[in-house]
């Protein structure tokens, strides 16, 4: 690099100055794409190669309208207190801060003149021009605002940089617990700036207000545009206030498209955001919302300018077209002619300017995909005659592909898709759990479908089915951990598992314990096994079995009573429904419930005039429906919710062990048995104390049960102790940031500690241990206080859903709120509630039975993650 290089563009030589600027320009924007690794120290897009991708923290959620908002926004892990020079810092609370960490983006106003806000922002260079990022006002900014400036280079731990139109803090060097943050710029930021670090340019470290004022300097033109409408971020936006420049929008005439072509569009779309590079024509009817420079939002939702309707953006136009077509007809022939197109057909077309282009599946083609997907749908339905015939009315034009190509083309390209996400959401995950769902294909094979749970960053509990591997028939223990270990290594997620829910069986429970996790059964099953337990006492199976020889006289030809029919509209529908569904476990009680309200006209019918239910036969059907009452209200209370927590279990389990199937002095000896054998089965599956244990926990950590009211007093003692652990150990895992809310009143950074004496440490050592307030110990304390607070707070209403008290209340509690992310993400059964305790169960597994083994990891997986797909 020559010497002339390092002075400013105003003095290099006026032919030069715009080739040089040009050159500039591109190698700025082309670094606001490149992030660096400090361990490599070389720059990369989007993963280090060595490293993998950076770890990017998040700031806390901020209510709306929030007084303080800059302080809030305060990630976990960090603390604002006042610094002994004046003013405010922030300091690290956690055992450790890991090199490479990335906070931001630095939020504030945009401003175009920079005036005298030089201490609280920073500039931002956009396609050759500048504007600041001013975080003066903190109910306007983040909390990046108080990260003071770096008086030395040894002091050093933050570096400021650009991406993508961003201000961010990139952590340089470790920092240990309860080290302030410091930043300065390094030599990213110089160039952005266009300040060269070199012989030329020097500057003092913590002279910010001194760097800004040369940057002015340097760069006196004030910009004629404004930062470009396709800036290459959408993050968030800068603006957090409510100022406004729509002024600066380009401006189309309302309802018309750029173009100038007549169509009518929506009032206020002419200010949607497009894709700088978009070249497809049905770019005119969409748009991105953008913020008030042009910048884009979110990029996985467009927008529809002809009816304002939101739809999924994933990178190509196959939505917006099928949206056109379907939505908008007349606009769309408008827009692209009559003539139908070749990829409609699912047949090789012609590109622009008549250059082939490589086969691609239709809109035809994709929405069969779809189908076999979402009804889960055997590949070989596409060849079926009555399908075939389907289409052909549909689309006369339409050759559907055979099942195998369907297989291996479209379907198989959407199971990548779709399994590339997936791997990229559970590969970083710190804590999650499994559920085992092993279940028969066939006479001879069996299949394992494990699926990932987790509760994510807003609080909400997800599910991921990972794969379905084949297993023997009656499968051991040995060959269950054979495949889970195969599945989790190629997820990645031995690790961070801690629980897994599966079937009674004991192969299912030693397998999972073999693998150093904690077994859980699954109470729908443990339910099953209970009402299958009343069902079977002889004298209810009796009583059934008369009542269904009953019901199919009374419906047959013979038998049939139009009087009563008549009188009776209901009792036709409930004695078909009981011959239909009266077998199935999960429906007798509400069946025979409204079998026993009809009673009194059963009571005296029977083929040739015989009574075919005795009085003994009405007792035990009312003695049965009357034990079944709690589990079946137990069942409908787990499938409420579209997901039922582990922290529902105990209470559940509680309640009908120790009073609704508790024997009483009225029972009668069906009722006795009964009850005995349903408590058999519920205590037998949850009696492992590791269970029992988890289940504590997580009843613990849920707001309605918060007080654990239904243990012992030991067990009530235990079980805080083991939530205090828990919620130190997880505060004190280095990869995860954790933290208390900010608190602007806490006391300055602890002094240093003198220099040890070795000699007065081996005479007093053991006498007088230090007692200090480390990482560790401070997590502990923090973990009592929170357990404290949150034990004595007031129980929410049972309609409380958890994990949305949690999501308001995480900042209060915040080392409690990483446990409840823990235990209660761990799902109370093994599969959908609804597969158990209704019979979308049983569809299912008709529907997965006639799947070709080829195909159902892919089909399974594809359909248990159908909400990815779009």
């Amino acid at each position: 690099m020559t010497e002339a290089q390092f002075f400013p563009l105003a003095l290099q030589a006026p032919q030069s100055h715009h080739t040089m600027q040009v050159a500039e320009d591109a190698c700025t924007h082309l670094e606001d794409e490149l992030l660096f690794c400090e361990d490599c120290r070389l720059y990369f897009r989007d993963s280090c190669p060595q490293h993998g991708p950076p770890t990017f923290v998040a700031d806390s959620p901020v209510p709306e309208r929030a007084p303080s908002r800059a302080l809030i926004s305060l990630p976990e892990g960090l603390v604002v207190k006042e610094r002994p020079q004046g003013g405010f810092g922030v300091w690290s609370a956690l055992p450790a801060l890991p090199r490479g960490c990335i906070f931001g983006p630095f939020e504030g106003e945009v401003v175009r003149e920079h005036g005298n806000c030089t201490l609280y922002s920073w500039a931002v260079r956009d396609n050759g021009s500048y504007f600041f990022v001013d975080a003066s006002d903190d109910s306007k900014s983040n909390w990046m605002r108080y990260v003071a400036c770096a008086s030395t280079e040894e002091e050093q731990n933050l570096t400021v940089f650009q991406y993508r139109g961003y201000i961010y803090y990139r952590v340089c060097q470790n920092i240990p617990a309860d080290t302030e943050l410091l930043v300065w710029i390094g030599e990213e930021y110089a160039r952005t700036l266009g300040l060269r670090l070199g012989e030329h340019f020097k500057y003092e470290f913590g002279e910010k207000e001194l760097l800004m004022k040369l940057f002015q300097e340097l760069h006196l033109k004030t910009p004629s545009s404004p930062p470009a409408p396709h800036a290459p971020s959408s993050r968030t936006q800068y603006l957090c206030g409510d100022a406004t420049a729509s002024s600066l929008l380009p401006l189309h005439k309302p309802g018309l498209p750029p173009g100038g072509n007549a169509f009518p569009l929506l009032e206020g779309t002419q200010n949607l955001v497009g894709l700088g590079r978009a070249q497809s024509r049905y770019w005119t009817f969409f748009g991105f919302q953008g913020d008030a420079y042009g910048r884009i939002l979110d990029k996985s939702k467009i927008i529809c300018k002809l009816c304002g309707v939101r739809l999924s953006y994933s990178g190509n136009t196959t939505n917006l077209r099928q949206h056109l077509i379907y939505k908008h007809r007349c606009e769309y022939n408008q827009l692209v002619g009559t003539q139908t197109t070749a990829l409609d057909k699912g047949v090789a077309g012609a590109g622009e300017f008549g250059n082939p282009r490589p086969p691609a599946p239709g809109r035809t083609t994709r929405a069969v995909a779809d189908f076999i997907v979402l009804d889960l749908m055997p590949v070989e339905v596409v060849e079926g005659e009555g399908f075939g015939q389907m289409l052909g009315v549909l689309d006369p034009n339409y050759k559907p592909p055979d099942a195998t190509s369907l297989a291996h083309t479209v379907l198989k390209d959407m199971y990548g898709q779709v399994r590339g996400k997936i791997w990229e959401l559970v590969r970083v995950l710190a804590q999650c759990s499994l559920s085992l769902d092993v279940w028969r294909h066939s006479n001879t094979l069996t299949y394992l479908t494990l699926t990932v749970h987790y509760v994510d960053d807003c609080f909400e509990a997800r599910a991921r089915v990972l794969s379905s591997r084949p297993v023997p028939e009656e499968p051991s223990a040995e060959s269950l951990v054979e495949a889970l270990a195969e599945a989790v290594k190629e997820w990645g997620v031995r690790e961070s598992t801690s629980y897994t829910v599966g079937g009674l069986h004991p192969a299912t429970q030693q397998a999972a314990a073999a693998l150093g996790w904690t077994a859980l059964p699954c109470i729908g099953q443990a339910l099953r096994a209970a009402m299958e337990a009343v069902l079977s006492q002889s004298a209810a199976q009796s009583a059934l079995e008369r009542l269904r020889r009953l019901a199919s006289w009374a419906l047959a030809g013979a038998g049939r009573h139009e009087k009563l029919w008549t009188q009776e509209p209901l009792l036709q529908a409930h004695l078909s429904r009981f011959l239909r569904d009266g077998g199935k476990w999960h429906s007798i009680y509400v069946v025979l419930q409204g079998l026993l309200e009809h009673s009194e006209p059963l009571a005296g019918l029977g083929p040739d005039g015989e009574v075919t239910l005795r009085p003994q036969d009405w007792a035990a059907l009312q003695d049965t429906v009357k034990v079944l009452k709690p589990m079946a209200i137990a069942t409908s209370t787990f499938t409420k919710d579209p997901f039922s927590s582990l922290s529902l279990v105990k209470p559940v389990l509680t309640s009908l062990l120790y009073k609704h199937l508790v024997a009483s002095e009225w029972d009668s000896a069906l009722a006795l048995d009964a009850k005995a054998a349903a408590q058999k089965e519920l205590s037998q599956h949850f009696s492992n104390p590791d269970v029992n244990q988890a289940l504590n926990l997580a009843c613990a950590l849920d707001p309605r049960f918060r007080g654990l009211d239904f243990l012992s007093h030991s067990d009530r003692v235990e079980t805080l102790h083991l939530l205090k652990t828990e919620a130190s150990r997880l505060a004190e895992m280095p990869a995860v940031l954790t933290s208390s809310l900010p608190d602007v009143a806490s006391p300055p950074p602890p002094a240093k500690l003198p220099k040890q004496d070795a000699g007065i440490e081996f005479l007093l050592g053991d006498l007088c241990s230090m007692r200090s307030a480390s990482g560790i110990s401070s997590a502990h304390q923090q973990a009592e206080q929170e357990t404290a607070s949150f034990q004595t707070s007031k129980a929410s209403a049972l309609g409380q859903e958890p994990l949305q008290w949690w999501k308001t209340h995480h900042t209060q509690y915040p080392l409690l709120a990483r446990a409840a992310r823990k235990l209660l993400g761990v799902p109370a059964t093994s599969v959908p509630a609804g597969w158990l305790f209704s019979s979308a169960g049983d569809a299912i597994q008709t529907k997965r039975q006639a799947l070709t083994p080829e195909h159902v990891d892919m089909l399974v997986f594809l359909h248990g993650n159908r909400a990815m797909l779009y």
